[in-house]
């Protein structure tokens, strides 16, 4: 089911994030999304306003970020449940009760902004971010010679006094 998330609205709600998550940015919730179990549903990011010069936002084709200039996001949402083929398969996450209204009349399901959150929370608990090695180490030739004497690796010189 793809949803609809009334972005701004999912990040200002307060008492739900841990305080290591607090103040997140779009491409914050975009990157929790992603670790979450709304990860291989469409995902619309639908934020008030135009694309901060800023803030930079790569990511797959399931999570699009969507600015809506002068138009107001609960105005965009409603639009894209309007022109949708099939606007029962939507989930519309908000809290704002117009944005809950127009979803209901389309026939798509709600999660409230909170309950969004605390999925996306949970999720995150389940699944840590993997950390990526540093691969940009550098050894000095001493230590890259004990390296590979220690693995048995050729082009391993033999340290002086061992046979």
């Amino acid at each position: 089911m793809p949803l609809l998330v009334d972005t701004l609205n999912v990040l200002h709600v307060t008492g739900v994030l841990p305080p290591e998550l607090a103040g997140p940015e779009p491409a914050d919730l975009a990157d929790w999304i992603q670790r979450s179990r709304y990860r291989r549903q469409k995902v619309s990011l639908v934020c008030d306003g135009k694309k901060p010069s800023q803030q930079s936002f790569s990511r797959g084709s399931l999570v699009t970020l969507i600015w809506t200039g002068s138009q107001k996001a609960d105005d965009r949402i409603a639009a894209l449940l309007h022109s949708s083929s099939h606007p029962r398969q939507h989930i519309v996450v908000s809290s704002d009760r117009a944005v809950q209204r127009a979803a209901a009349r389309q026939g798509a399901k709600i999660i409230s902004s909170p309950t969004f959150l605390e999925h996306l929370v949970n999720d995150l608990r389940r699944t840590p971010q993997a950390h990526t090695p540093n691969r940009n180490v550098t050894l000095d030739n001493e230590s890259v010679q004990k390296w590979l004497e220690t693995f048995g690796l050729d082009g391993a010189k033999k340290p002086k006094g061992k046979k």
